[in-house]
């Protein structure tokens, strides 16, 4: 009798085992875009509960993006992370393939000073922007794709430092993705009352934002692109694009229809397959 009960337990025991799976922070107290991953990282783990079991989110501090990148390639502090994909992170990490703004990473709109908006509703090339100076982050790969095409860049380390430098007139616009710039800009609006999120003038590359793992974690890899997948497949990525606080803006697209487009290439761009298969569709004029 007292073996069948040892038994029972181990066995109650596994199946209620819980995973903790360890992510970042968020980068600053009022970080909009935290929760949009978070939430995304939550659903994704649930779907999967079953073959994989349960699982729950702790977070570590932001230690900046390069140190937490480097921290989650040995191993240590993180289980988990999203930023933009680029060669070095698929060659140091594992890379979840799904792309978690289904490609809308690389549609910019940009944040300017309000007086500029004349000025820029008659931009249409790359060239029309050779005078002027992007900020960007320091470890972004947006900012290797503007220098590729020759545009002047200032490569920050902090997005309210970026701000600060758009308002003093040491950067003239602020390129962010259409589907979190308004409300990244919201959050420090009273801040920053002479800036404005400007969408009439969209810059265009291919470059996704995509969860990345240890290179020896492939387990937690998986399971995160089915739960992805999945929540795909069933329509409630969409909705949840729609819906959540950050990205809800965007929508519907068909706003963008009348938007003057420049396209840049991005010579790193290694994932126009995983775009073509969950990305979401620029809206053309006839829409």
């Amino acid at each position: 009798m007292k073996t069948l009960i040892i038994l029972l337990f181990l066995i109650s025991a596994q199946c209620l085992s819980v995973t903790t799976v360890t992510t970042t922070g968020k980068q600053k107290a009022d970080d909009a875009s935290h929760d949009y991953f978070i939430g995304l990282l939550r659903l994704a783990l649930i779907e999967t509960s079953e073959e994989y079991g349960y699982a729950v989110l702790q977070t570590v501090p932001y230690p900046g993006q390069e140190r937490m990148l480097k921290l989650l390639a040995l191993g240590e502090f993180y289980d988990v992370v999203w930023a933009g994909n680029s060669h070095i992170r698929e060659a140091e990490l594992h890379k979840v393939p799904f792309p978690l703004f289904r490609g809308g990473l690389g549609w910019r709109g940009m944040i300017i000073r309000q007086q500029d908006s004349e000025s820029f509703s008659s931009f249409t090339s790359a060239k029309d922007l050779n005078e002027l100076i992007a900020c960007q982050g320091l470890h972004w790969p947006d900012a290797d794709i503007l220098e590729h095409a020759g545009l002047p860049i200032a490569r920050i380390g902090y997005f309210d430092a970026m701000l600060q430098m758009v308002t003093l007139k040491r950067c003239d616009y602020l390129p962010l993705s259409i589907f979190e710039g308004q409300a990244e800009l919201d959050v420090v609006q009273s801040s920053f009352p002479n800036l404005i999120f400007y969408q009439d003038l969209i810059i265009q590359y291919p470059l996704s934002m995509h969860f990345f793992v240890n290179s020896n974690n492939k387990l937690l890899a998986d399971r995160l692109n089915l739960g992805l997948q999945r929540l795909f497949k069933s329509g409630s990525y969409f909705k949840y694009m729609k819906d959540h606080p950050l990205t809800h803006h965007a929508f519907p697209l068909s706003k963008f229809k009348n938007s003057r487009v420049i396209k840049l290439d991005n010579p790193n761009n290694k994932n126009q397959a995983e775009l073509d298969k969950y990305g979401l569709t620029w809206p053309s004029k006839k829409q």
